[in-house]
């Protein structure tokens, strides 16, 4: 005796508290970046970053006026692109190997609890 089942769904809200499905949703976007492709989410961004902390500095250098005196702001971005590129690409390239870590571990501890 089978009987037809139907439910429906209303697209316009979610049935959830809107705060906890906003919370929900941000961990798990934080979470994609971080184990699923920290490379693309952190290092090209750091590396971009980095690259045009070095290129303001370069700038920087060649159009400094002949008495030495350097614009304070361009100094100040110069520093934090580089420091911030610098840190993000090598929080990707260790995230990168942690999950890799991660992923080979539950491998292998899934294929020695079958035997």
């Amino acid at each position: 005796m089978l009987q037809n089942v139907t439910q429906v769904f209303e697209m316009n809200h979610s049935a959830g508290n809107p705060l906890r499905h906003g919370l929900r949703s941000m961990l798990n976007t934080v979470y994609e970046m971080e184990f699923n492709n920290p490379l693309y989410c952190f290092t090209l961004p750091g590396f971009i970053l980095m690259a045009g902390g070095l290129h303001m500095s370069l700038n920087l250098a060649l159009a400094s006026n002949p008495g030495g005196n350097f614009d304070f702001e361009s100094v100040v971005w110069v520093f934090l692109l580089t420091l911030i590129g610098i840190f993000m690409s090598f929080a990707g390239i260790l995230l990168h190997s942690i999950s890799g870590l991660m992923r080979y571990k539950k491998i292998n501890h899934v294929s020695l609890r079958g035997r």
